[in-house]
């Protein structure tokens, strides 16, 4: 087992910058477009007028991953993961969220590192490092970076089971769209029959 810090060294803090008022300022991703899949979701990005030095090394890289530190609910613990595979060099991520990047691909492959995380986070894995103040949820970020391990084996070995996990995920993401389209199929026959028929015949069959 390897302790995650020595992966990753420290999350680095997001930025927040002032409103964007001329319409130039940067992508900045937020914990809304985090995924309960692990996926970025990159619609409603907001932009922000960051005008900080030295931010050079907190624009998004292929293989980054982004940790919500703050956010959650009594039923959603805080400290989700998504991994970051959009264009370099332009998104930004805020304060409410952190970076982990690692330190030496050729020992560890970054998809792998977000899957331990992801899965640690599946497990309930981040309830232990939650602070609670006034209903808001906080990550304690550094406890759970120092303190989290990942199980150590060969690059081959972490492509491969990222490469399985990954073609799994495909698989229910099909499945899922499949039956949403039959959910819209059987929706919209009901519409039908509904129209035709007496609304007393019709309510004993319609459940949605």
């Amino acid at each position: 087992m390897a302790k995650l810090i020595e992966i990753t060294g420290k999350a680095l803090s997001g930025e927040w910058g002032t409103d964007d008022e001329t319409g130039d300022g940067i992508p900045v991703l937020r914990t809304t477009n985090f995924t309960n899949e692990g996926v970025v979701d990159y619609r409603n990005v907001v932009t922000r007028t960051i005008t900080k030095k030295k931010i050079e090394e907190k624009y998004l890289r292929k293989g980054d991953i982004i940790i919500e530190k703050s956010g959650g609910s009594d039923k959603q613990p805080v400290g989700r993961v998504v991994f970051f595979d959009g264009p370099e060099q332009t998104y930004l991520f805020n304060n409410f969220t952190g970076l982990l990047r690692v330190k030496d691909q050729t020992t560890w492959y970054p998809r792998y590192v977000f899957y331990s995380m992801y899965s640690n986070y599946r497990r309930g894995g981040t309830r232990a490092f939650e602070n609670k103040t006034t209903g808001l949820h906080n990550l304690k970020t550094d406890d759970y970076v120092s303190r989290y391990e990942v199980s150590e084996t060969s690059m081959e070995n972490q492509m491969e089971i990222c490469e399985r996990l990954d073609r799994l995920y495909g698989i229910i993401k099909m499945r899922q769209q499949e039956l949403q389209k039959l959910d819209e199929l059987i929706k919209a026959r009901l519409n039908k029959i509904a129209a035709r028929w007496p609304a007393k015949a019709v309510a004993q069959f319609y459940f949605y």
